[in-house]
């Protein structure tokens, strides 16, 4: 049984690693740099990540305990959503005293790469990074340290440390909190649909009214 344990616990790992692998595979593209000034790097990035992890999803992990759909009430994903938008526009401007956390990248775009850009950032990110972190990555270091708490921090410390398109310890900071509230959405729900759909309307909310407010 144990030996069984640390095999799922394998498993999850993997989902993860080919997701964190995937991130660097764009580079390989002898375009790269005409992709990069063209602001479709990212988004390029992104949807190879999706069309391999979600897949794998379905065919591997969709019945395993955590990676379902699991259960949540409307007030419940309210309150998740509430919290974040706390993390994500209050809590900088009232202790750091700037901005919400927001990359470069993410306003900077010219105008063609805006659609590629939204499909990427707000239907695919939030998909195969919960499937692949809160899912994978949690998953497994549950199994392997047999606690939730210890699993969620190093998780969100991760998650945070990953998004390197971000510099500086308070936007990382507030990338750790939203995690937390993630895997807590994760742990709380049984499943990944209620952090999915609070990273989606998360980064829906961030990159358009930042591409709103700054073109």
């Amino acid at each position: 049984m144990e030996t069984r344990t640390k095999k799922e616990g394998w498993l999850n790992l993997s989902l993860f690693l080919l997701m964190f692998l995937l991130t660097a595979f764009p580079l390989l593209f002898p375009n790269r740099i005409e992709l990069i000034e063209s602001g479709l790097f990212l988004p390029y990035g992104f949807m190879i990540e999706f069309f391999v992890i979600v897949p794998i999803y379905l065919l591997k992990f969709r019945k395993k305990e955590g990676f379902g759909i699991g259960n949540f009430t409307v007030m419940q994903f309210l309150i998740f959503f509430s919290l974040i938008l706390i993390i994500q526009f209050i809590i900088p401007k009232v202790f750091f005293h700037t901005d919400d956390i927001v990359s470069q990248q993410a306003v900077s775009l010219p105008l063609y790469t805006l659609v590629l850009t939204q499909i990427s950032y707000i239907l695919m990110v939030p998909v195969y990074e919960e499937i692949a972190i809160r899912g994978g990555l949690f998953g497994a270091l549950t199994v392997f340290s047999n606690s939730k708490v210890f699993s969620a921090i190093i998780t969100s410390l991760i998650f945070s440390l990953l998004h390197t398109q971000y510099s500086g310890f308070k936007p990382l900071f507030l990338l750790y909190l939203i995690s937390l509230t993630l895997v807590a959405a994760r742990v709380l729900s049984k499943g990944l649909l209620l952090p999915v759909l609070l990273h989606t309307f998360m980064n829906g909310i961030v990159i358009n009214g930042h591409y709103l407010f700054n073109h």
